[in-house]
């Protein structure tokens, strides 16, 4: 049997008030202690993410020259870098073969990395040796496979070699616009379809295995699971693996420069290198930053687009 409980006296009722009141004050108090761990954080992102991104967008509306930029007056002039670069024919060649390059690298780099990634659901043997050569592409740098790939469309590399082995004329790889532009979405392909690989592989590791089982229990062949069970639980992964597929394809630069320097005669101009050109050669780093911007919101209406697309 519990033993009675004292009755509440006043003395007892102050000592509540005051212990509640104590409470609620050091509740009160804000506590610094959690947002010093991100302090570090938060300077490197406006130190060197958010800065440069800000001091770029000003650069674009104003008359950023050599002699203005030494000279550290760079007047502002509106609209007038944007008008510039919306005017100029070369910008919209660059642009064409921007979501070119972009769409027919994103479409091979995720369909081979979904196929390669239904391929190793299965066991085999030397299965993680051939997983580890699958990732070469991916950690190689892009300076070492741009000039591998400029080799071997080389007018006596290889590629041209085994067209000759069986008959064909060999092709000005890089020497033809018509030719050029699809040797350099090969080299993307190939750098870029490890990096959908890997993330499709974990995110089909993730699915229970027991859905398959009990879909294989009611006759749904393969390609039924596949289309029914791996394409729709498979969905948040794909728009990550698309929305970072379409960022880093609008961006590319260095392996493009590389194999053609954006010609011949701008057939593989993108805009990355466009704006390289203008601000480095042409040595204008307002109109450059206009078309810097300019691919940012590339990006943002092409992921948005993604977006609507798979919401249907």
């Amino acid at each position: 049997m519990s033993a009675p409980t004292k009755p509440p006296t006043e003395k007892n009722a102050k000592v509540a008030v005051a212990e509640l009141s104590a409470t609620k004050r050091r509740k009160a108090r804000f506590d610094y202690s959690p947002y010093l761990f991100i302090l570090p954080f938060l300077i490197f992102c406006l130190a060197l993410l958010l800065y440069p991104v800000i001091y770029s967008l000003t650069l674009s509306f104003r008359d950023a020259t050599v002699e203005t930029f030494v000279s550290g007056e760079m007047p502002f002039n509106g609209l007038t870098q944007y008008q510039a670069a919306l005017g100029d024919p070369v910008f919209w060649r660059a642009l064409i073969n921007t979501v070119l390059f972009a769409f027919f690298s994103i479409l091979f780099q995720f369909t081979i990395g979904f196929l390669l990634a239904l391929f190793f659901q299965a066991d085999f043997p030397l299965k993680n040796f051939c997983l580890a050569l699958l990732l070469i592409p991916w950690v190689s740098p892009v300076l070492t496979a741009a000039n591998i790939f400029k080799g071997l469309f080389n007018e006596i590399g290889p590629v041209n070699q085994i067209f000759n082995s069986i008959g064909l004329h060999p092709l000005p790889w890089l020497a033809d616009p018509a030719y050029a532009f699809p040797a350099t979405i090969v080299a993307n392909i190939w750098i870029g379809f490890p990096f959908n690989f890997i993330l499709l592989y974990a995110g089909m590791r993730s699915i229970p295995i027991e859905v398959y089982e009990a879909a294989r229990i009611d006759g749904a062949r393969f390609w039924k699971r596949v289309a029914y069970i791996t394409l729709p639980m498979l969905k948040p992964v794909s728009v990550a693996v698309l929305t970072l597929g379409t960022i880093y394809t609008v961006k590319v630069f260095d392996l493009v420069f590389i194999m053609t320097g954006g010609g011949p005669a701008n057939g593989t101009q993108l805009l990355s290198t466009y704006a390289y050109q203008v601000g480095f050669s042409v040595l204008n780093f307002g109109e450059a930053a206009a078309i810097a911007t300019l691919m940012v919101v590339l990006v943002l209406l092409l992921n948005l687009m993604q977006l609507l697309l798979q919401r249907k």
